[in-house]
């Protein structure tokens, strides 16, 4: 039965290819962070034909975007495989989006230079748009689930518009990071204390409570008076 679920030999063949050369990408980003390799360097490192890369991506900007897909694909990988949740209000909405903001962030900052060359690489304006803005937005609807703890007079707007804003705040804060705005130290909490200011308009009173709560604890922030 398993054997009946495999992809075709042809098709297992042309990932396997994808799949070298996107390892041999990310060899050369670790040696070198600005991205200059030569699709030559990259067929090289790879150690297949020369037309092998532009026959299965076309471009090296091609090759950028299929890293960050597959930099998003490790993040939900990730957020699937994590332990249990510890209690009934971690498998919220909110819940679920801090642990994925945890995740991804750890995520980019185990190969920090490497992941600002891949995600900076999407700033380049190109002839045809890229498919990474539905793919992060995926991501968040994954962490989203079924938007449990969400005021049921706004799930439906929650439902069309806030996987999509989260795909926002996300690369907004990635994107002050690449650009040294803001420290290793200080992605996941800027990432943190975002999300929960946006997702505190379609939070329940008692997930309410619980953002306001994170927003007081992110750095800066004022705190009540006693």
């Amino acid at each position: 039965m398993d054997e009946l679920k495999r992809p075709p030999l042809r098709e297992r063949n042309r990932q396997a290819a994808r799949g070298l050369i996107l390892d041999a990408a990310e060899r050369l980003l670790r040696e070198d962070a600005s991205a200059d390799f030569s699709m030559r360097a990259l067929a090289a490192e790879a150690d297949v034909g020369f037309a092998t890369p532009f026959n299965h991506f076309g471009n090296k900007n091609a090759i950028m975007q299929a890293l960050s897909a597959r930099l998003i694909d490790s993040m939900a990988e990730r957020f699937r495989q994590r332990p249990p949740a510890a209690g009934p209000k971690a498998e919220t909405a909110i819940g679920r989006v801090l642990v994925m903001g945890g995740i991804a962030t750890g995520l980019l900052l185990e190969q920090p230079e490497v992941s600002k060359a891949v995600v900076g690489s999407l700033g380049v304006a190109n002839q045809a748009p890229g498919a990474i803005r539905p793919h992060s937005g995926a991501l968040w609807s994954l962490a989203l689930g079924d938007h449990a703890g969400l005021a049921a007079a706004v799930r439906p707007a929650a439902e069309r518009v806030l996987a999509g804003l989260l795909a926002f705040q996300f690369r907004g804060c990635v994107s002050f990071w690449i650009a040294g705005e803001l420290q290793d130290a200080e992605l996941g909490p800027a990432f943190a204390t975002g999300a929960s200011v946006l997702l505190l308009g379609f939070a329940d009173r008692p997930q309410r409570t619980r953002l306001l709560e994170q927003i007081a604890r992110a750095p800066g922030a004022s705190r009540p008076a006693t």
